[in-house]
C-alpha cells in the first residue's frame, strides 16, 4: 500500500505543476496518452510512474479511448477484451481508492500495445475485490467454465514417468520444474516500494537459513552483506541460474514489477546446483528444481521437498479458494507449475529456422515449446527447445507432469514420423 500512494503522490504533484484548470488537465492528460502510444510502438523503456500519469485523474474515458486505440494494434489483450461498458459501468462506482487499484492492475495493459493478458495484481486481494472484471479474463486465459475450483495433488510417483520409454537416447534429459508463489502478508512485486522489497529479503533470507539443504543466498541488492559480484551475476546468467535485468521489459516497468531494480533481489541456491529460488522478479518467489536424468517424478519430488521445507521456516504462501495459488500474472494462476524438458526436434523445426511449425504442433497438443532458454529466447539449429504443458489452472500438479509425459511422447513420435531429410536426432 505505501508503494502504491507514494506513485500517486508524486505523480499528482507532476500534473498540478504542468496544469492549471480541469480543461488543460484533461488536455494534457489526452496528450499524454498519446505520447505513452508513440514511445510504445518505438520500444522506449516507460517506468510506471510516467505510464500512469496519463490516466491518475481516473478519467475513464481516456481509458476507454485507450483501448479503443489498441483494438487497432496486431493482439488484443484479454483486459481490452473484457473492459465492457458494463465493466466501465462497474468500475465507475467504485469508491475512488479502489479506482485508483484497478487502475494499477491495468496499467501495463494500457501501456503496450503487445499485451496479451493486459493485467498484473497488486495484492492477493485483487482477485476477490476486483472479481466482477478479473474473473472473465482468467476464465478465458485458462479456458475454464462451470465451477471449477483449483485442486492440488502431488502424489507424483517416482519411477511412473521415465523419458527412456519415449526414446532410448533421453536418458539423460536437462529436467525441470517450477512453482511461482507469493507470501501472504506483503504487497506483490508491482507494487512494492523499496523500503518493502528490503524488508521482504530480509524476511526470506532468515528462512533459507532454516532449510535442511546445503546452499547459499547472494543478492542483487547494492551494499547487501550478501551482495554478489557484476561478474558473478554475469556467470550465473550463462549457467541459466539467475535471472536477467528486469529494467529491459516494458510489461514489467510499467507494472511496477520492475521498480526499484535491483533492491530486494536474488537467489538462494543448492550447494548441488539442482534447487533455486528466484526472490523478488515477477512474483515474491520462483522455486526450480533442476534434474539431469530421465525420471520427471525425480524432479517433482525435489521441487516439493523445497516448498515443504519452506512452509516449515514459516512461509505462508498466498491463496485463493477458487483460483489456487496467487500468482502476479493470471497466466501462472492454479497451480503456479511449470515443468518442461529441452528436447531436440531438428525436423519439427527445420533445424531451428523454422520455429513457428514446431510450436504449432506443440500447441495442437497443449504443449508450449519455447527456445534453449525458456520464453523470449530462440532455439539452436539443432532444434533444441523447452517443452511443457500449456495448462496451468484447473490441473492438479500430477495431471501437469502426466501431461507433459504424454504430450512429449506424442511430439516425439511427430518428429520420428516427419518426411523432411535430415540428420540422426541427437540430445
Amino acid at each position: 500500500m505505501c508503494g502504491l500512494v507514494l506513485i500517486w503522490q508524486t505523480t499528482s504533484i507532476f500534473l498540478c505543476y504542468i496544469t492549471k484548470s480541469g480543461d488543460a488537465a484533461s488536455l494534457s492528460l489526452r496528450t499524454n496518452a498519446s505520447n505513452h502510444t508513440r514511445n510504445i510502438m518505438t520500444q522506449k523503456i516507460i517506468s510506471k510512474p510516467e505510464a500512469i500519469s496519463a490516466y491518475i485523474r481516473v478519467d475513464w474515458e481516456i481509458v476507454v479511448q485507450r483501448f479503443a486505440d489498441l483494438r487497432h494494434a496486431e493482439r488484443v489483450s484479454l483486459a481490452n477484451k473484457h473492459f465492457t461498458d458494463e465493466v466501465l459501468q462497474w468500475a465507475q462506482t467504485l469508491p475512488r481508492q479502489m479506482q485508483l487499484r484497478l487502475l494499477d492492475v491495468i496499467i501495463a495493459g494500457l501501456a503496450n500495445d503487445d499485451a496479451q493478458v493486459g493485467v498484473y495484481l497488486t495484492r492477493p486481494e485483487d482477485l476477490q475485490d476486483f472479481a466482477f472484471f478479473l474473473d472473465r479474463i482468467v476464465r478465458e486465459y485458462h479456458g475454464i467454465s462451470g465451477d471449477t475450483r483449483q485442486e492440488h495433488d502431488w502424489d507424483i510417483p517416482v519411477g511412473e514417468y521415465t523419458l527412456t520409454r519415449i526414446s532410448p537416447e533421453f536418458g539423460r534429459m536437462s529436467m525441470r520444474a517450477r512453482v511461482a508463489r507469493n507470501v501472504a502478508g506483503w504487497n506483490l512485486p508491482s507494487a512494492m516500494n523499496r523500503e518493502e522489497r528490503l524488508r521482504f529479503e530480509s524476511f526470506i533470507v532468515s528462512a533459507f537459513a532454516q532449510l535442511p539443504f546445503a546452499g547459499s543466498y547472494r543478492s542483487l541488492t547494492p551494499g547487501h552483506a550478501l551482495e554478489m559480484s557484476v561478474e558473478e551475476a554475469e556467470q550465473m546468467r550463462r549457467d541459466h541460474f539467475l535471472f536477467n535485468d528486469m529494467t529491459t521489459d516494458n510489461h514489467l516497468t510499467t507494472s511496477g514489477i520492475a521498480s526499484e531494480w535491483p533492491f530486494g533481489r536474488g537467489i538462494w541456491l543448492s550447494a548441488d546446483k539442482t534447487q533455486m529460488i528466484w526472490v523478488g522478479e515477477e512474483d515474491h518467489l520462483r522455486i526450480i528444481s533442476i534434474v539431469h536424468g530421465s525420471d520427471l517424478g525425480e524432479v517433482d519430488k525435489s521441487l516439493g521437498d523445497l516448498l515443504k521445507a519452506l512452509e516449515k521456516a514459516g512461509v505462508s504462501f498466498a491463496r485463493h479458494p477458487v483460483y489456487g495459488v496467487v500468482t502476479t500474472c493470471p497466466t501462472n494462476m492454479g497451480t503456479g507449475k511449470r515443468q518442461s524438458v529441452l528436447v531436440q526436434f531438428p525436423r519439427l523445426s527445420r533445424r531451428g529456422t523454422d520455429e513457428a511449425h514446431l510450436k504449432a504442433k506443440a500447441k495442437a497438443l497443449n504443449l508450449q515449446a519455447r527456445g534453449l532458454s525458456g520464453e523470449h529466447s530462440q532455439m539452436d539449429a539443432a532444434g533444441t527447445s523447452d517443452i511443457s504443458p500449456r495448462a496451468r489452472f484447473g490441473v492438479t500438479e500430477a495431471e501437469i507432469t502426466k501431461r507433459l509425459f504424454e504430450g512429449l511422447t506424442a511430439l516425439y513420435e511427430l518428429e520420428r514420423q516427419h518426411q523432411e531429410e535430415d540428420a540422426p536426432v541427437t540430445v
